[in-house]
C-alpha cells in the first residue's frame, strides 16, 4: 500500500518547481513526467520528491528550446536516471542552429536597413553612385514595363518556377537592360536566396555584375528609357547593366511605388 505521507500532490510539486499544474499535467499527456501514485477514489496524482529533479530536467529542455516530446530519449525513468550528458549535447546543437538562424536574420535585417539608407540617399540626390554585390537572378524575356498587370503574372509565375526548381525566391525583383553595343535583351528578375547553385546550372539564371552603378528616381517604371536618364554614360561604348526595382523607402507607399534606375559604371 503506498504511503501517500511521503508523496507530494500535484499542488505542492508546482510550488516546489515553479511550474504550473497545468503544464505538469502536460507533461504526463506527453509520457515524460508520470505520477508515482494516482488515488483510485480522488484521481489525485501524487509524486515524489526524487520526481522534482525530473521536473527541472524538463526545464532546461525548455529553456534550450529542446522540443518536450524528445525529453523521454534523455529519461531513464525506471532506472531513476536522467542523461544530463546527452541533454546538454542536444541543447548545445540546437543552440548553435538557433544562433545561426539569428545571424541570418540579423544580416537580412541589416541587408534591409542598407538598402532603405540608399533608397533616402536616392530621394534626395538627383543622381546617386552606388557599389553594388553582384546577385544572382532567375530571368525571363519581357519588353514591358512593371506597372503593366503582366508584370506581376509573370513574377508569379517565376516564383513558381524558382521552387519547382528547388530553388528560394529572394527579396527584390524588376527588369534588366543588357546592353552591349547596338544589342539591348531585356528581361525580369528575381534574385535567388542562399545557393551553391552555379549560374550554368539552368538557363534562367543571370548574375548581375557587382561594382559601382549611377542611380537615380523615377514616378514611372521604364527602363528602356535609361540613356535618357544617363546620357552622358550611354555616350561611352561599353557593356552596360541597366536595373529597374521599386525604391524600398523608410514609408513604402505600395499603392503608388516609386522605381530606382540604376546603370553600371566603366570598369
Amino acid at each position: 500500500m503506498t504511503d501517500k505521507n511521503r508523496l507530494f500532490s500535484i499542488g505542492r510539486l508546482s510550488k516546489l518547481t515553479g511550474v504550473h499544474i497545468q503544464s505538469l499535467r502536460y507533461y504526463e499527456k506527453l509520457g515524460i513526467l508520470t505520477p508515482a501514485y494516482i488515488d483510485p477514489q480522488s484521481g489525485y496524482r501524487y509524486y515524489t520528491f526524487q520526481q522534482t529533479r525530473i521536473v527541472e530536467a524538463i526545464q532546461y529542455c525548455a529553456d534550450l528550446d529542446i522540443p518536450l516530446k524528445q525529453f523521454a530519449d534523455f529519461l531513464l525513468e525506471q532506472d531513476g536516471q536522467i542523461d544530463y550528458a546527452r541533454l546538454i549535447e542536444a541543447g548545445i546543437r540546437m543552440t548553435n542552429e538557433k544562433m545561426a538562424r539569428i545571424q541570418k536574420r540579423l544580416s537580412f535585417l541589416e541587408y534591409v536597413q542598407k538598402e532603405i539608407r540608399h533608397a533616402e540617399d536616392c530621394r534626395m540626390h538627383e543622381l546617386v553612385r552606388h557599389r553594388f554585390p553582384e546577385r544572382l537572378c532567375w530571368t525571363i524575356p519581357y519588353e514591358g514595363n512593371q506597372t503593366e498587370p503582366d508584370f506581376h503574372r509573370a513574377v508569379y509565375r517565376m516564383i513558381s518556377d524558382i521552387e519547382a526548381h528547388g530553388l528560394r525566391a529572394g527579396f527584390n525583383n524588376g527588369q534588366i537592360l543588357l546592353c552591349s553595343g547596338q544589342e539591348t535583351r531585356s528581361f525580369l528578375f528575381i534574385d535567388i536566396r542562399e545557393t551553391d547553385v552555379p549560374e550554368a546550372a539552368f538557363p534562367q539564371l543571370i548574375t548581375i555584375p557587382g561594382g559601382d552603378y549611377l542611380c537615380s528616381v523615377s514616378r514611372e517604371s521604364g527602363i528602356r528609357n535609361a540613356p535618357a536618364v544617363f546620357p552622358e554614360l550611354f555616350r561611352q561604348d561599353y557593356e552596360k547593366t541597366v536595373v529597374e526595382m521599386e525604391l524600398f523607402s523608410e514609408r513604402f507607399h505600395y499603392a503608388e511605388p516609386v522605381f530606382e534606375i540604376r546603370c553600371s559604371l566603366p570598369v
